[in-house]
């Protein structure tokens, strides 16, 4: 006889996994070989026993199907299996294949092990959003920051009474931990080294830059023990660490940073020098130890001989009977423990040994907190499968509805370092979450604390780097013993995998404090360092940083359903998919062997963000290539998502200002004759694109990506206007309804735009507006009424009305002769200017306006010290709370000036560096932009959207996703290619292909430097201009469906020609080509259309 049944397939079990109570459950087995059999289903639960169930049989194509349906009257956990009995007589058991197995089950001898039916009862129907998209980073207290005042309140806090183990200040921040004990081996000082609630409040923007979203504190309140799960006082938070005052403005700065707050419960037991129990008699109202007088007597189980129930035999820890109403009360009350420190501002609660607490207890403590706020969260510290944990013989009842939310996920974490580290294959790990999944309420899975470090087990890196097991050293060993550089290497190179599976999992990732910067050591002290502050080990930093920007752009990591496989032993797969993304994840464990993996997409597009690397799709499937310790992250998507697409063609590089101005030499190009003759040129060569930079108002030194406005016309290329104002302007066009509307439809910036301008040309163009007088010092409508400025108001607003009649009248001719204008949007705007001026609720500045955090890069490995660019950052969290209205009306603006819009350093919408004000850039930060979220409101607005992303430099997975999900087109610079260009150029698919750009090198400049030709040799300044030509003409050739070439490359200028060098302020912004030269690059373009087929 063979039979089959399968827990995760739909025509053997109905619905999958958990089931609410009250739903309808059915189930079915296929029989083979025995056309007369017979089946029950045997069901157990724990409160009423065994129940067999017939079912019935439907013989089907060469085998019988037996099916049953039933619905759980109540929260319980079901087993099952079956008993099919043969023609003669005999019983056969079908059961899981092993214990607390899914998936597909077995015949066995004797009682089979049963499968399980999770029957819930949920008390919510979703957990708050704020957790489940969240980042947890759990913190050590007294080991993570030292705040302002920190030594006072620690010598103070050392200075009261105690009778216990030594309490001692630690000077050195940066001393290794290591407990000092007693000849019995009880400890005999306590080791505090001032980390404070200040200092954790103070270190917020690292946080918030990492990606952290949560903080999860271990225990705060009054304690003996650094560790503080000792309670001395639940309601007083621990004077070492702060006051109450502390803890609420620790909340509320948190909160502004996008960071909520969890603390640690500890309700089963407390310090034998508490309050509540008083052993030492250091407080002066009588605790349990002092006799039945005490108020706190009936809180304890004492034996006759005095001793009296502790936790797990510790006598400094005391455990309290929780179903005495007096702590039930203090702990659920509507003034206590749980529902105080919530109104105080935390939104969580993590509970400390949770098998400890009585399901009653876990009820009332829930209760208790959404009493208090309905998005708290409550999660369990439980070590194994919390549907299926007997804790003192008894089933628990933790995802049953009315408990908890969730459990710290240990289950996922001794997974992936078994499969990391060699001891598990992909396939043991892929049954181990199987078995979750199922049994688990989906939400609960979802909320999943899914830890790899805490402060009680070995540090990750040590794990990663195959030390020797603790057990085989002696403590001295232990202390002393670090990872040797090979070992180190090895752990690095693990943990980039071990942080992608944590974020790629269902839950909610947890980082212990200190992984991200590569602490190291054994548990418990050895797991508990202070943070390595001025020490982080950046490979480890941005490993962390990667992986969380990385879940952060796909959301299917978050929400998605989840189907782990093993195409290997070594290889491990992770499908996440929901309603708009499909997400396959892939690593090789393996130390020593490749792999290459085939995956199917069907009809879909895939891009692999963590390599970059194409992928190309045969039959329906994609090869993937995994080196050891490889991996892959696929986002698969239609072809068409945000973007507008872009027909085939050959677009030019060149601003308005590079024009020839035809009628004199003394001024830049402009708007108008100039213009208009260079599409003409354009289109008679076949042109398709015009790429211009920014038109928006320069700078002093003429850069057009630090001007006044972000979105008002520089009058400068306008045709006929000099310095001094209109000169070919009609003198009636003031009154005109044309200009009223014009006003009306842009008031929003253009009044604020033309009142600074007109306030610049009193004071000074000199004199930033954070200079300005009281008066001026604040936009208003009213302000561009006043008297001395309305004429200069009415001036600025006539220029920006004739400008827009101009650049429409360009914009309108190359239109209607074929030619697309491609526009350039800078990031930032200038600290001097209107919108900083105007919108100054947007930008990060100080209570003077000036900028508080300004924008840059980081130093490089390559030793440079990193740039300051000035620009003030962005509020980001503001802009989200207004649906990014200032952001959606730039837009607007770039989609009237341009029919594709460049957005420069795309990558700082996905992360963005930000320097305190006054500080050098190696103090700044990363912290994380909009990302999917600005552009797909953007869609929602504008329907799709005309965009090229400017995805030059540093481009981490998280940028490659964002370009994933949206569409854009990025930019592949030639001189950028990871390939002797001389031998071919291969750029990256679907991505505009550039010579050069505004910020490097003209084409045969690069060539001359790049490949050592000295221009002064006529014959190899020949052979570099063969060479570039030849370069250009690769670039043509190639697969992409755009190529653009600035005007300088088309004349094969030098250096010379250069449009900026960045990091100079000098002679930028200044080329300007000749009128003779123009009809060269009309020959050239000709030539290089019909020559490439363009």
């Amino acid at each position: 006889m063979r039979a089959r049944h399968v827990t995760s397939e739909g025509m053997y079990r109905e619905p999958f996994g958990a089931v609410q109570m009250g739903s309808t459950v059915s189930l079915a087995i296929d029989v083979w070989d025995e056309p007369d059999a017979r089946c029950s289903l045997r069901l157990w639960t724990d409160e009423k026993g065994e129940e067999l169930i017939d079912m019935v049989g439907e013989r089907m194509d060469g085998f019988l199907r037996f099916s049953v349906s039933f619905s759980p009257e109540g929260p319980e956990i079901i087993w099952y299996s079956f008993r099919i009995t043969a023609a003669d007589g005999s019983v056969w058991r079908y059961g899981a294949s092993c214990e607390h197995g899914c998936g597909e089950g077995a015949f066995v001898f004797g009682e089979p092990p049963s499968f399980q039916i999770t029957v819930y009862d949920p008390e919510r129907e979703i957990i708050p959003e704020w957790y489940k998209r969240g980042v947890v980073y759990q913190i050590f207290p007294d080991r993570f920051a030292r705040g302002k005042g920190w030594r006072e309140q620690v010598e103070a806090d050392m200075a009261r009474p105690y009778t216990g183990p030594t309490r001692r200040l630690v000077e050195d921040w940066n001393a290794y931990p290591r407990y000092e004990k007693d000849a019995s081996g009880r400890i005999a000082a306590w080791d505090f080294y001032g980390g404070t609630l200040e200092g954790i409040r103070e270190k917020l923007p690292y946080l918030e830059g990492l990606g952290i979203t949560i903080i999860y504190l271990n225990p705060i309140f009054s304690a003996a023990s650094n560790h503080r799960y000792d309670t001395a006082d639940y309601l007083h938070i621990d004077a070492a660490l702060g006051t109450e005052e502390d803890f609420s403005r620790l909340c509320a700065d948190a909160a502004s940073h996008g960071i909520s707050i969890i603390l640690d419960g500890v309700f089963n037991h407390v310090g034998a020098d508490s309050i509540y129990f008083n052993r030492a008699g250091i407080y002066p109202d009588l605790g349990a130890y002092q006799g039945e007088n005490s108020l706190y007597r009936s809180w304890f189980t004492f034996n006759g001989d005095g001793s009296y129930e502790s936790w797990w035999g510790i006598d400094d820890l005391p455990a309290v009977r929780e179903d005495c109403p007096e702590f039930r009360e203090l702990i659920c009350g509507h003034d206590g423990v749980v529902r105080k420190w919530l109104r105080l501002g935390a939104r969580g609660w993590r509970l400390d040994v949770a098998d400890e607490l009585s399901d009653e207890f876990l009820r009332d403590i829930k209760s208790a907190a959404l009493a208090e706020r309905e998005d708290a969260v409550v999660i369990g510290e439980v070590w194994e499968d919390a549907t299926n944990k007997y804790a003192y013989g008894t089933l628990r009842k933790y995802f049953q509805g009315g408990e908890l939310d969730g459990t710290m996920n240990y289950p996922l974490r001794r997974a992936i370092l078994r499969f990391l580290t060699g001891e598990a294959t992909a396939g043991e790990f892929v049954k181990k979450m199987e078995s979750l999944y199922e049994n688990y309420p989906r939400e609960n899975f979802m909320s999943e604390l899914n830890l790899l470090g805490s402060h009680d087990r070995i540090r990750l890196l040590t794990i990663l780097g195959n030390a020797p097991r603790a057990r085989d050293l002696d403590d001295e060993q232990r202390y002393r013993y670090r990872l040797s550089d090979g070992q180190h290497s090895l752990a690095v190179s693990r943990l980039w995998i071990a942080a992608l599976l944590q974020m790629c999992m269902p839950g909610v990732p947890s980082v212990y404090y200190g992984d991200e910067a590569g602490l190291e050591g054994f548990s418990d002290p050895y797991c508990r360092a202070p943070f390595p502050w001025g020490a982080i080990n950046q490979d480890c930093f941005t490993i962390y940083r990667n992986a969380i920007a990385l879940r952060r752009s796909l959301p299917a990591l978050t929400d998605g359903d989840f189907e782990p496989f093993a195409p290997n032993d070594d290889v491990l797969g992770l499908w996440r998919r929901n309603g708009v993304g499909k997400i396959c994840v892939l690593v090789n464990a393996s130390l020593t062997q490749s792999h290459t993996v085939r995956v199917k997409v069907g009809d879909l597009r895939a891009d692999d963000v963590v390599s970059g690397r194409p992928c190309e799709t045969k039959d329906g499937e994609v090869e993937v290539f995994l080196w050891p310790l490889g991996s892959t992250v696929l986002d698969l998507h239609e072809e068409q998502r945000l973007q507008v697409p872009m027909e085939r063609g050959m677009g030019v590089l060149c601003h308005i200002s590079s024009l020839p101005n035809i009628y004199t030499s003394e001024r830049l190009g402009s708007l108008g004759e100039p213009a208009l003759r260079f599409v003409d040129m354009l289109v008679k060569a076949g042109i398709r694109y015009w790429q211009v930079l920014p038109v928006n108002p320069t700078d002093a030194f003429g850069s057009p990506y630090a001007g006044l406005s972000a979105f008002a016309g520089n009058i400068s290329l306008m045709w006929g206007v000099d310095a001094e104002g209109p000169t070919a302007l009609h003198a009636d066009f003031e009154g005109s309804p044309e200009l009223r509307r014009f006003i009306e439809d842009n008031e929003d910036w253009l009044l604020p735009y033309a009142t600074f301008r007109a306030i610049k040309g009193r004071v000074g163009d000199e004199k930033p507006w954070q200079e300005w007088s009281q008066k001026y010092q604040t936009w208003s409508s009213e302000l561009a009424g006043r008297k001395e400025l309305v004429a200069g108001v009415r001036r600025e607003l006539a220029l920006q009305y004739s400008f827009m009649q101009q650049w429409g009248d360009l914009h309108r001719y190359a239109n209607e002769r074929g030619i697309k204008i491609i526009g350039d949007m800078p990031m930032y705007v200038s600290a001097d200017s209107a919108d900083v001026w105007a919108e100054r609720d947007i930008f990060a500045l100080d209570k003077k306006g000036y900028p508080s955090e300004v924008a840059g890069t980081p130093p490089s490995s390559a030793g440079d010290a990193g740039q300051i660019w000035g620009n003030p950052t962005y509020r980001w969290h503001h802009l989200r709370e207004t649906g990014y209205e200032w952001w959606m009306r730039r837009l607007e603006r770039s989609f009237e000036l341009y029919d594709y819009v460049r957005l420069d350093h795309f990558l700082g919408f996905s992360s963005y560096y930000s320097i305190p004000t006054g500080r050098q850039a190696a103090d700044g930060r990363w912290n994380f932009g909009p990302g999917l979220d600005l552009f797909q409101k953007a869609y929602d607005r504008f329907g799709p959207l005309p965009f090229v992303a400017e995805d030059l430099g540093s481009i981490t997975p998280a940028v490659r996703s964002l370009l994933s999900k949206t569409g854009f087109p990025g930019m592949d610079v030639i001189q950028f290619a990871n390939e002797d260009v001389r031998s071919g150029y291969h750029p990256a698919p679907g991505k505009l292909v550039y010579t050069s750009t505004h910020d490097t090198h003209t084409l045969l400049g690069w060539v001359e430097e790049h490949f050592g030709f000295d221009k002064n040799d006529p014959e190899q300044l020949r052979e570099a201009l063969v060479l570039a030509e030849s370069l250009t003409y690769e670039c043509l050739l190639s697969d992409a469906n755009v190529v653009v070439i600035p005007l300088q490359d088309l004349l094969l200028c030098d250096d010379q020609a250069r449009m900026n060098v960045p990091g100079e302020t000098a002679d930028n912004w200044s080329w300007q080509a000749e009128s003779d030269a123009l009809e060269n690059a009309s020959r050239v373009m000709d030539a290089f259309i019909k020559g490439s087929g363009r």
